[in-house]
């Protein structure tokens, strides 16, 4: 896949590098347990189109809780993570599929990014890959959690950027040789979100792998940070079943 590069800023490097090799050090009992649903929650059910106050909390379908940061009208909590943040009975920070990485790890590893890239926005998309740094032994799973926010950080200056910076590419990156074309047009596809996605045949392979239109409205990935992470998991891990 052709993607963009960014020039990186060094004290991020050595900033970058001291975080993952704290993470690889991480004694085994580190890792925080992914919440169990069965824990003390009594919360009630989420439902779609139901009005929900800031400070409710709801039990999605996949058996984890949320709670409202804001008001809405029943927002999807995987989807609409600016609204909705996981929610641990338990107290400390939610870990969906036992994830390696703290929040406060992430924090320390990312100290100037950029607000869309919510931590809630990267565990709400390990919903879609529960077998990512999910798998092996604890040494195993944070080597591949390691190799995954390395290779962000270097797609994004330490997640600072959403999309590619210089616009004079944009038009470039639309191979009309494909049958499906450039529906959102010749410089709709340049490169977004942690792993920067680009070219429209990425857009559609991602977005086929994901169950969303992303070759018809690509800018859903620079503006949905949960939308944003699924494709970086998506396309920035070599594993079977993702988009090349």
């Amino acid at each position: 896949m052709k993607m963009p590069r960014f020039v990186r800023a060094l004290p991020a490097l050595v900033a970058l590098g001291a975080a993952l090799s704290m993470l690889l050090a991480a004694p085994a009992d580190a890792r925080v347990p992914a919440p169990d649903a069965t824990q003390a929650c009594t919360y009630p059910n989420w439902v779609a189109g139901n009005w929900y106050a800031a400070g409710s909390i709801v039990k999605y379908t996949n058996g984890l809780y949320y709670v409202a940061e804001h008001d809405n009208p029943g927002y999807d909590p995987t989807i609409s993570t600016w609204y909705w943040e996981p929610y641990n009975c338990s107290g400390g920070d939610p870990q969906p599929g036992g994830f390696p990485v703290s929040e406060s790890q992430f924090n320390q590893m990312f100290p100037s990014r950029n607000s869309f890239y919510t931590y809630s926005g990267l565990t709400n998309a390990l919903s879609a890959y529960p077998g990512f740094a999910n798998t092996g032994d604890d040494t195993t799973k944070r080597r591949e959690a390691a190799a995954f926010l390395a290779n962000v950080n270097h797609e994004t200056g330490g997640l600072v950027y959403i999309k590619e910076i210089n616009e004079a590419n944009y038009p470039h990156y639309c191979d009309w040789g494909r049958p499906y074309g450039c529906p959102a047009g010749q410089a709709a596809y340049y490169g977004r979100g942690p792993i920067q996605l680009s070219w429209n045949f990425n857009y559609k392979a991602a977005g086929d792998a994901l169950g969303i239109d992303l070759l018809g409205n690509p800018w859903q990935v620079e503006q949905n940070s949960a939308i944003a992470w699924k494709t970086g998991l998506c396309t920035g891990t070599p594993r079977p079943g993702r988009a090349p």
